[in-house]
């Protein structure tokens, strides 16, 4: 237990050091703000605004998402943050900078295409060499998108994210002919804590939104497009758990938590299978992919070396140990711990 704590406050140091930070700004924009210059100075309302959307998630990103190896998408909440300090700092009066920002979906988007055009001919000779070996469109376009790099793990995020959202509540389990698939959600409390906590934030969604809009009616609409993305992806994620089981092929093992963390490895790498009461103890070589299924691991997964999962928006992990729940771990492991080359047995 002691060899916890150092860890924990080596996390909790650059998480501190962001808040003495964020505390700083908001005391300097606070008395910028208030100085007479600033309702007859049209550039320091943008230099607000720019402290607040550029500055604030830019030491976030450098100083707690890439020393702690968060997802990008926690960037997300930083600059939510800063929009709600921008509006809560500036003046009504001298809000246009932010007035400006319903230009920004467009402006995204643009960029986006821009982006697209320019990788045109990457996208087209992944998208056929992808499609020759497994002739199926969807899987084909994916591969394409993906060429695209960062953005293109972003745009496979945010459609894996409405697919499963608005389209999870109909499709079958993806489960190929040649696999034996192994559920994470029949004997957990998995299912019933999504329904909870979706229903919560539905509450809070209409609660803040109603006590924001008295307030701002601009943040308000903020307000509600961050709380209605937070639904959808818990239920997508929901979905996506029910419809992604892990699989065990005659010689390759997936193991899949939603469209969260992935992991293709022969079987033969595999080294050993081991049941588990318990949380492992934190160590850099080990991998829980229990925390997003809300539930304790009860297998102990042993590489021969270090495997790489690919995580949400294009992220990677490296470990020789992953902890993983299955709703059936003694199958598993003796359907796991057959010769590789057979077919593993249901």
């Amino acid at each position: 237990m002691p060899a916890v704590f150092p860890a924990a406050s080596a996390a909790r140091r650059p998480v501190l050091l962001f808040a003495g930070l964020l505390v700083l700004i908001i005391l300097i924009e606070r008395r910028v703000t208030g100085l007479p210059a600033f309702a007859r100075q049209p550039l320091l309302p943008v230099g607000v605004v720019v402290d607040l959307l550029l500055v604030v998630p830019a030491l976030f990103y450098v100083l707690v998402v890439r020393p702690l190896r968060l997802s990008a998408a926690s960037l997300g909440g930083a600059v939510g943050v800063g929009l709600a300090l921008a509006f809560w700092l500036i003046p009504v009066a001298q809000q246009q900078p932010l007035r400006a920002l319903r230009w920004l979906p467009g402006l995204l988007e643009a960029l986006t295409l821009a982006v697209a055009a320019t990788k045109a001919r990457r996208m087209v000779r992944a998208y056929r060499a992808t499609y020759a070996q497994l002739p199926h469109y969807w899987p084909a376009l994916r591969a394409a998108v993906a060429a695209l790099g960062r953005v293109g793990a972003l745009l496979l995020a945010e459609a894996d994210l409405l697919r499963y959202a608005l389209l999870g509540w109909w499709a079958a389990p993806d489960v190929p002919a040649a696999a034996v698939p192994f559920s994470s959600h029949r004997e957990s409390g998995f299912p019933a804590f999504i329904a909870m906590l979706t229903v919560a934030l539905l509450v809070e969604t209409a609660g803040l939104h109603l006590l924001v809009g008295h307030w701002s009616p601009a943040l308000a609409a903020w307000v509600l497009v961050f709380d209605a993305y937070a639904v959808l992806t818990c239920v997508a994620h929901g979905h996506a758990v029910r419809l992604r089981p892990s699989l065990l092929f005659a010689e390759t093992l997936e193991l899949r938590v939603g469209t969260m963390w992935r992991l293709v490895v022969p079987r033969a790498a595999l080294l050993a299978v081991e049941p588990l009461r318990d949380r492992p103890a934190p160590h850099p070589d080990t991998l829980d992919l229990t925390r997003l299924l809300f539930t304790t691991p009860n297998l102990l997964l042993t590489f021969t070396e270090p495997v790489t999962l690919a995580g949400p928006y294009g992220t990677h992990r490296t470990a020789r140990r992953v902890a993983l729940y299955l709703d059936e771990p003694a199958p598993f492991r003796q359907a796991a711990q057959q010769p590789t080359g057979n077919a593993p047995s249901g």
